[in-house]
């Protein structure tokens, strides 16, 4: 339908995250009625910067979610920044301090340095001049390979044995053999463009980018320009049950009301999607449901200063070293997030990899820290943000599954999210405008 040739019609979006108001903010651009419901009262999901004062009740911050944004130029996430008008901002005290990789009971360089990559252990010469080789590997990628037959194939397999699972236990939170290529879709775009060198020269540089107020103001200024249409948007309002009706549309149900709409966009985790579509599109909500999703623990801490990590630092530990401790990152010392005069440290732990039971406390915790980062002074304030069901495992044939459920969902259902393209969010930017600028609605 051309929304200009009449009144447009409305359209429902359930679930306020990223996803969500991504979509709506393209759909209202479009010309349609958009109505968004979120069962929580906060938007953005896990995509929130949080207030968290220093001891002496100074003003400071946490991310539940990512720390900053890579944006790269002219892709969808830097054109949705910029229509939204954020106040953007390098990430503080670029470049970045030290990275490490945690293997072998040792603290390495990061083997993303130069550095790292003559200095980087479990391999031998010939293996890592075999990394040289990258451009030259065959661009034979399928949206159901695994992470590991990729980097194998194009980085050899003793780099896909001995660094890969640290760099993607640090993204993604599980085994690189259990997720497919369909969670970094980027990957296979770079494979197009020559290959992971080539492909990221071809395309330009992704950039690190702070907005100001956190990352969680991505989706606070999303809500915000929906929110100026009167009954836009509404928190608190979860969806209870979809309700077919003649001629394709639907009734939702909340708690003591019903709207009708022509379009339902399902912008949900998984589960809560499969739970509404299983009465009317069972075999989509089998799966949905089948879609791992795992859990994640985070330990926010502030310690004194330590000489040479002003601009932050970053550790990933290969699993399972770590004993289910996966990585920390720091703060840099002018992050307008932190508290003056503290280092903020963000500390990961779980996914698919099981926690040993003394890292269930701080203390635990803090003696695995120290075991990598011995310089580490004692906390002076902590806080855990437990985070269930905040990675999306899209293992191998994801992409044949999610395939799948697009092809049986029912007219006038729509299902968009991370489960579908992938966890970042440069993914869900760009899936999002893909969609919304196709969509038959």
């Amino acid at each position: 339908m051309d929304p200009h040739s009449g009144p447009p019609p409305p359209t429902l979006v359930l679930g306020a995250g990223l996803s969500g108001l991504m979509a709506a903010w393209h759909l209202h651009h479009r010309g349609f009625a958009i109505e968004v419901w979120e069962g929580s009262p906060a938007v953005g999901g896990w995509a929130q910067t949080l207030p968290w004062p220093g001891p002496q009740g100074e003003p400071g911050f946490l991310e539940r979610g990512p720390q900053s944004l890579r944006v790269a130029q002219d892709a969808p996430l830097e054109r949705l920044l910029r229509n939204l008008e954020l106040d953007l901002r390098p990430s503080p005290s670029s470049p970045r301090g030290p990275r490490w990789l945690g293997r072998a009971g040792a603290r390495h360089p990061s083997p993303a340095t130069l550095r790292g990559l003559a200095r980087a252990p479990g391999l031998t010469f010939l293996q890592k001049l075999r990394l040289l080789g990258e451009p030259f590997a065959s661009a034979a990628s399928h949206p159901d390979e695994s992470l590991q037959a990729f980097f194998a194939r194009r980085l050899g397999g003793a780099f896909a044995r001995e660094w890969l699972p640290a760099l993607v236990a640090g993204i993604l939170a599980a085994p690189p053999e259990r997720i497919g290529l369909s969670a970094l879709p980027r990957l296979s775009y770079l494979e197009r463009c020559g290959g992971l060198l080539l492909g990221s020269l071809r395309s330009g540089p992704e950039r690190t980018r702070l907005p100001a107020g956190g990352v969680g103001a991505l989706a606070r200024a999303l809500a915000l320009a929906l929110d100026k249409a009167p009954d836009t948007l509404h928190l608190n309002r979860a969806a209870r049950a979809l309700e077919p009706l003649p001629g394709g549309r639907w009734r939702v149900h909340g708690e003591g009301l019903a709207r009708e709409a022509d379009q339902v966009i399902l912008a949900l985790p998984s589960a809560a999607a499969a739970e509404l579509l299983r009465p009317v599109a069972p075999e989509a909500s089998e799966l949905l449901d089948a879609i791992p999703r795992l859990d994640l623990r985070v330990w926010h801490s502030r310690h004194r200063p330590v000489p040479g990590w002003e601009r932050g630092f970053g550790l990933l530990v290969h699993p399972p070293e770590g004993r289910g401790l996966l990585g920390a990152v720091s703060f840099a010392a002018d992050d307008p997030r932190g508290v003056p005069g503290l280092m903020q440290v963000r500390t990961y732990l779980g996914g698919a990899y099981p926690i040993d039971a003394a890292l269930e406390t701080w203390p635990g915790v803090a003696a695995e820290l120290r075991r990598w980062l011995p310089e580490l002074p004692e906390a002076v304030q902590v806080r855990e943000e437990s985070c269930p069901g905040a990675f999306p495992l899209l293992e191998p044939g994801h992409g044949t599954r999610a395939a799948r459920i697009l092809q049986i969902l029912p007219p006038g259902l729509h299902w968009l999210g991370a489960d579908r393209f992938g966890p970042g969010i440069p993914d869900l930017a760009e899936g999002t405008e893909t969609w919304a600028r196709g969509a038959a609605i």
